[in-house]
């Protein structure tokens, strides 16, 4: 039984206050206590210490709003919930308009707990950057400070060099993140039930630079060309350090996962959201005929 929830409420998303206060209205009709953190456009939540250690985080906003809580619930082993009041809500599994029947069958039991796996990076001597740094739900970017120009990274596993890209920028995902980034950039589309990091250029000046799939316990190290000036790692979105030449980083599962709260089955779900928020495996000629799609 849930008696205290924090509220992470994205305000820009939520003109009006609307489904923030539907929310907080709902709890406290079931007598839970409600701690509301409210942020706006991309800033990352201020959890004070009273809210820290809720049963439950709702995130109410869009699915940068669920990746920055999550950076900040992550070690806490706190479960999350978002509700999309944003746009594309891929992250977000519950739409606003539905939101007081998931919240329903959340007071009810009816929901299920999913864990996903999160990547951390570290780096000795690197610019902003000391010890293990905060974990990344989608994934971990390699790019150019310089946007207008290419950088040279060698990517290693456990090691072994494997490549090295001339491209603008290589992005290292998890199943999580495989629709965000990865997929934009030819990379594949993973299910979260799949234990797995994909390494994908970012338009890389080579034909044959292809996304690379590893076992999620292998660890990647990523060296900045001595010929590069300044590379930008970023994680989910977030700037977390800066490269200069020569400079190593390494990339490796996190030892926190995100538990994420559901409503129905993992595998269905996750398919039946490809469908709806990226029209997967829609084909154009059924549409035209106006056929109800498999």
């Amino acid at each position: 039984m849930f008696k205290t929830i924090t509220l992470v409420h994205n305000t820009t998303t939520d003109p009006g206050n609307r489904y923030g206060d539907e929310a907080v209205r709902f709890f406290e009709d079931q007598n839970i206590a409600v701690q509301r953190v409210q942020v706006e456009s991309k800033n990352c939540p201020v959890i004070p210490v009273e809210a820290a250690n809720p049963d439950l985080v709702l995130v109410l906003g869009g699915d940068g709003t669920v990746l920055r809580t999550a950076a900040e619930v992550a070690d806490s082993d706190i479960p999350m919930l978002g509700v999309n009041t944003g746009r594309l809500g891929f992250l977000t599994r519950v739409e606003a308009r539905d939101m007081q029947a998931a919240l329903a069958k959340l007071i009810a039991g009816e929901y299920r707990v999913e864990e996903r796996m999160m990547l951390s990076v570290r780096g000795p001597n690197i610019r902003n950057l000391k010890g293990e740094s905060a974990p990344a739900l989608n994934d971990v970017l390699f790019k150019n400070a310089n946007p207008s120009h290419m950088c040279t990274l060698t990517v290693q596993i456990n090691d072994t060099p494997i490549a090295s890209y001339d491209a603008d920028g290589i992005v290292i995902s998890t199943p999580t993140g495989s629709t965000a980034y990865n997929l934009s950039s030819g990379g594949p589309v993973i299910s979260p039930e799949v234990e797995a990091i994909t390494i994908t250029p970012v338009c890389p000046h080579s034909f044959s630079s292809k996304a690379v799939v590893v076992p999620a316990d292998k660890t990647i190290r990523v060296v900045s060309s001595s010929k590069n000036k300044e590379v930008l790692v970023a994680l989910d979105g977030q700037e977390r350090a800066m490269l200069g030449p020569d400079d190593a980083i390494e990339v490796y599962r996190s030892r926190r996962n995100l538990k994420m709260l559901s409503f129905g089955h993992q595998t269905d779900e996750f398919y039946l959201l490809l469908k709806k928020k990226l029209d997967w495996s829609m084909n154009p000629r059924w549409k035209a005929m106006g056929l109800e799609q498999v």
